[in-house]
């Protein structure tokens, strides 16, 4: 880092000192808010990746996400943090898909789930 120590400045991002780019500051805080529900798969790199896990999933859910022996379970992603995890199941030769937030959705949340689903229903070979 000592070649670039001229270029970069000291921040503090969610209670840790962090450094960026001088020329990037400006950017970052006028840099919109993108909001995004995913359902993600079991075994998503993403997830199993994330480091430190402490900003993606609280210490109250982590073990809904990281189960011991199954792997990760697959994660509802809001915003880029678990904001859940889901499960589909086939019924009648239709697939089911059950989301459980780990708090409440906001009515777009909801939309946005159920519009996934739906996708995961289609791939899956149900007619939507």
């Amino acid at each position: 880092m000592d070649y670039i120590a001229d270029e970069l400045e000291e921040v503090e991002f969610e209670g840790q000192k962090r450094w960026v780019r001088r020329e990037d500051i400006d950017l970052i805080l006028d840099a919109d808010n993108v909001r995004s529900v995913k359902l993600l798969p079991s075994w998503d790199c993403y997830v199993m990746f994330y480091h430190p896990r402490e900003f993606f999933v609280s210490q109250n859910y982590r073990a809904r996400v990281f189960r011991k022996l199954e792997g990760n379970a697959p994660v509802l992603l809001i915003d880029g943090v678990a904001g859940g995890v889901w499960e589909q199941q086939r019924k009648s030769g239709l697939t089911e898909v059950r989301v459980r937030p780990f708090s409440n959705l906001s009515s777009a949340q909801k939309t946005a789930c159920q519009i996934r689903g739906y996708r995961l229903r289609g791939i899956s070979g149900d007619k939507c």
